[in-house]
C-alpha cells in the first residue's frame, strides 16, 4: 500500500475503491479476481509477468491502490520503498519451497541440515524478524 495515499487501509473492506496490480500468470491473479467479483476492488490493472517493479512505481505514483503478491516476496520488494508498505497479509493456502535439481540429493539434504540448524539455534527467528518482520509478528 502506499500509506500516504491510502491511509486507512487495514483490511478487505477498505480496498472497494482501489485498482489493484498484479502479474499476469501469477497465483496472485486468482485473489484479485475473486475480489473484483465480490465488489472488494473496483478494478485491476495486469502487469507482464517481470513487470512487478512496473507495478510498484504505478502505486507509488498513485496510477493503482494496491499491489497483490506473495507476502515475502512484496516483503523483499518494498523494504527500499519508503511510500510503500505491506498492509495485510490474506490467507491463501500457498506453501513456498526451494526446488532441486532430482539428481542432486546431496544438495537437498545440505539445505535442509542447515535450515534446521537455524531454526535450532535461533537464527532463522532473527533472520525472519530482520526481513520480515511483520511475518515474524504473525
Amino acid at each position: 500500500m502506499n500509506r500516504r495515499l491510502t491511509p486507512g487501509v487495514e483490511s478487505e473492506t477498505d480496498l472497494h475503491d482501489l485498482i489493484a496490480g498484479i502479474q499476469s500468470g501469477n497465483t496472485s491473479e486468482y485473489v484479485a479476481q475473486h475480489w473484483l467479483a465480490n465488489g472488494t476492488i473496483a478494478n485491476i490493472q495486469y502487469y507482464r509477468y517481470d513487470g512487478i517493479l512496473a507495478a510498484l512505481s504505478d502505486l507509488e505514483a498513485g496510477k493503482i491502490g494496491l499491489v497483490v503478491k506473495l507476502f515475502p516476496v512484496i516483503s523483499w520488494l518494498v523494504k527500499d520503498r519508503p511510500r510503500l508498505e505491506v498492509a495485510m497479509q490474506v490467507p491463501t493456502h500457498e506453501k513456498l519451497g526451494i526446488a532441486f535439481a532430482r539428481k542432486n540429493a546431496g544438495l537437498c539434504s545440505a539445505i535442509n541440515a542447515v535450515l534446521e540448524n537455524l531454526r535450532d539455534n535461533g537464527e532463522f527467528n532473527r533472520l525472519q524478524a530482520q526481513w520480515f518482520p511483520s511475518a515474524a509478528k504473525a
